[in-house]
């Protein structure tokens, strides 16, 4: 999610404490710099745009990713508030990332939750990674005036009452789906919030032929199909792709990858798309692995947000 809704639920979590809101109390600052913590992996920056796009919402946002920055968020609060206490200021600082990687769980593009086990994003797909009624109903939350405990309470309950209406609708919508492609022998569905409209869902429906991708209303079945990708028959060349690390680098974002062959300038090209993310009749994030004479994998890149990035071998 985006920081200005983790910041809110991060100070809402410390409200629960049942003291006032200050910004120089230590529980506060703990609980606040916990839910920001696991996005600080954004340093990986300094090693460039792929280390960034590897590292992100992986061990920074498991278990023991947020165990590391609560034990150093509360030693860094200690020090400039040697009266508190450490124990106290960790458990802060924990509930501060747990809410954060509970929350990006929620969202879709989801978090590493069990790494180092399993290191692929897992993902809810409820929430957008901005929601803006979810932020409109944390921040009414905090314009009641009240005290900061009743605004804490009202701010999790809103929450919760939110996401629980979306995981409703999105069991419908799910519904309305299997109603709609019912000719077809359907293997696999997905529904996410749209990246274009509030009250709409994207999907991914895969059946034993094709991938439709679309859109649907969130209260009302207004279906739309975007693309239509019929399943290939995998060729050598498209087996090697498979076995690259580019592919196995999608595989850890995205359950539903797409493979296309091509040629281009003389040598074969694979191109993998990640379904999820269709938009301006394009896919957001793709790849492109361009194999040499004797069909081996020579070069490879990532295609994300309009930039281009050169993927390690």
């Amino acid at each position: 999610m985006d920081a200005l809704t983790h910041g809110m639920i991060g100070i809402a979590l410390a409200g629960l404490s049942g003291q006032p809101l200050a910004i120089d109390n230590p529980i506060y600052i703990a609980a606040f710099l916990g839910s920001q913590a696991p996005d600080f992996d954004f340093l990986a920056m300094i090693r460039g745009g792929m280390s960034y796009l590897k590292q992100h919402r992986a061990a920074s946002h498991s278990l023991p990713g947020i165990v590391l920055w609560a034990a150093l968020i509360a030693i860094g609060v200690f020090i400039g508030c040697p009266g508190s206490s450490l124990v106290t200021l960790f458990l802060w600082a924990f509930a501060g990332g747990l809410s954060h990687i509970a929350l990006d769980y929620f969202n879709t593009h989801g978090a590493a939750l069990l790494w180092p086990l399993r290191k692929e994003r897992l993902s809810c797909n409820l929430l957008n990674v901005f929601d803006p009624i979810l932020v409109l109903l944390l921040l009414g939350a905090y314009l009641t005036g009240l005290p900061m405990q009743q605004v804490s309470w009202i701010s999790f309950i809103s929450m919760t009452l939110y996401i629980f209406l979306r995981f409703l609708l999105r069991i419908r919508t799910t519904h309305w789906l299997k109603q709609e492609f019912t000719g077809y022998h359907l293997e696999r569905i997905l529904v996410m919030p749209s990246l274009e409209r509030i009250f709409y869902w994207d999907f991914v429906v895969e059946t034993d032929e094709c991938y439709f991708i679309g859109q649907i209303g969130a209260f009302y079945p207004v279906l739309t199909i975007k693309a239509n990708l019929p399943k290939q028959h995998y060729s050598t060349i498209m087996v090697e792709a498979q076995k690259t690390t580019l592919a196995e680098f999608f595989s850890l974002f995205t359950p539903f990858s797409y493979f296309s062959e091509y040629q281009h300038e003389g040598s074969m090209n694979v191109r993998i798309y990640d379904l999820r993310y269709f938009q301006n009749h394009s896919f957001r994030h793709s790849g492109t692995i361009i194999f040499d004479n004797d069909n081996t994998p020579s070069e490879s890149y990532i295609h994300s947000y309009g930039r281009k990035l050169k993927f390690p071998s």
